[in-house]
């Protein structure tokens, strides 16, 4: 086991300040939950500036992806929760940013589309992420990036955790559309 991954297992003594020094500032787990607060805080800004919710960008982006796919494909790629998806999809539709469309062979099933506004605020947004991204990535190499990423996607695999997945999908939280 690694104790500087493990908070709690550094010796702090009895020295004032310690902790700071030595504590959880060592611990990935909580360093990943401190920027992952952070950085979800600032994105919120960012996609907020445009009216949007960090969820809202993960819907638009998804569709602009992969343009004509079906309601549920795309909601199984977020894993989002069927009511949750529903809730989310209405309130793009009600500003505009978002179409559904009857698939062309199956009634029963709607196809998602990006209306032209849509297009444009996820295009302003996809800028404005990538202003944060530049702000986060400050003075990395662009290998030195790719190793981070990387290193992420490890510790995504590590955890079971879905890289496509919406961090915010639902079950134990309402949905704020």
């Amino acid at each position: 086991m690694y104790s500087a991954c493990v908070p709690g297992t550094s010796d702090l003594g009895e020295r004032p300040g310690a902790m700071a020094a030595t504590g959880p500032a060592e611990s990935v787990g909580f360093t990943l939950a401190q920027l992952g607060l952070e950085t979800a805080r600032r994105f919120g800004e960012v996609v907020g500036a445009l009216g949007l919710e960090p969820r809202h960008f993960a819907l638009l982006r998804a569709v602009g992806g992969a343009e004509g796919q079906s309601q549920q494909v795309i909601a199984e790629y977020l894993q989002i929760p069927a009511s949750t998806m529903v809730a989310i999809v209405d309130h793009l539709e009600l500003e505009s940013l978002l179409e559904r469309r009857l698939h062309p062979t199956d009634r029963r099933t709607r196809t998602l589309h990006l209306t032209a506004g849509g297009k444009t605020v996820l295009a302003e947004a996809m800028t404005l992420a990538m202003g944060l991204e530049d702000q986060i990535c400050a003075g990395f190499e662009p290998a030195q990036r790719d190793r981070l990423l990387a290193m992420l996607r490890q510790v995504a695999g590590n955890l079971d955790v879905s890289l496509a997945a919406l961090p915010d999908a639902g079950g134990h939280r309402p949905a704020h559309v």
